[in-house]
C-alpha cells in the first residue's frame, strides 16, 4: 500500500493560509483544486470559486499539458519538486519553481503545492529578505536547536525549498537536508509540514 504523508486540516491550516506564497491542494485523479489559499487568489486574479472550478490543467499552456500529466503520473510519495510555467487570469504567461507534498484531503488522493514566481522581479528580493527575517532576534526560537537548525526551521516555515534556503545560507543542498534531519529526530517529526507549524505556532 502506497505510504503518504497525511494531515487533517487542522494540522496543516496555519502553514497553508498564512503563507505568503500561492498555495493549493488539488486532487491527483481529477486534477481539480480543492483548496487555495489567499496568496494564490491574489498573485493569480482568479476568485476563490473560479479557482475551484478549474483544474490545474487550465492554469498550464495547452502544449505543457503532456508533460503535466507525465508528472503528476510520477509524483512519489512525500516531497516533490518541480520548475513549470503557469497562465494568470489577465493572460500573464509566468515561470514558477514548484514544492509538493503529497495528502490525503478529505479521502482523496491528493497533493499540497507551494508555487513561487521566479519571474517576478521582486522574487530577486526574496533571498535578501528572509535573511533578514530569519536572523530577526524576534522570531522562533528553541534551545534545542542549534543555530543554523533555527535558521533552516524558520525558511521552512516560509515555504523555501531545500534549494532556496541553501542559497539564502549559503550551504549545500546536502547541509540543508542534514540540518533537517537532525530537526525532525529531535521533535519526533515526519515531514516540513509539522515543522513549519511547529515554528508558526511558536512565533512571538
Amino acid at each position: 500500500m502506497e505510504s503518504e504523508f497525511r494531515e487533517t486540516e487542522e494540522g496543516y491550516r496555519l502553514l497553508f493560509e498564512s503563507n505568503p506564497q500561492p498555495m493549493w491542494i488539488y486532487d491527483r485523479d481529477t486534477l481539480v483544486f480543492l483548496a487555495v489559499n489567499d496568496a494564490a487568489v491574489h498573485e493569480y486574479g482568479y476568485a476563490l470559486n473560479e479557482f475551484l472550478a478549474m483544474t490545474i490543467k487550465d492554469i498550464r499552456p495547452p502544449e505543457d499539458v503532456p508533460l503535466l500529466l507525465e508528472k503528476v503520473a510520477s509524483v512519489k510519495p512525500g516531497m516533490n519538486s518541480t520548475s513549470t510555467r503557469h497562465f494568470k487570469k489577465d493572460g500573464n504567461l509566468i515561470e514558477v519553481e514548484i514544492v509538493s507534498h503529497t495528502l490525503q484531503y478529505a479521502g482523496r488522493r491528493a497533493e499540497l503545492v507551494l508555487a513561487m514566481n521566479i519571474s517576478d522581479p521582486k522574487t530577486a528580493r526574496t533571498r535578501e529578505y528572509g535573511d533578514r527575517q530569519a536572523k530577526d532576534s524576534g522570531r522562533f526560537e528553541d534551545n534545542r536547536f542549534t543555530n543554523a537548525e533555527i535558521q533552516v526551521a524558520r525558511y521552512v516555515a516560509k515555504g523555501f525549498s531545500n534549494k532556496q534556503i541553501a542559497a539564502a545560507l549559503r550551504i549545500s543542498v546536502r547541509t540543508v537536508e542534514n540540518h533537517l534531519s537532525h530537526i525532525f529526530a529531535k521533535k519526533s517529526f515526519t515531514n516540513r509540514v509539522e515543522l513549519a507549524r511547529y515554528v508558526l505556532e511558536n512565533e512571538p
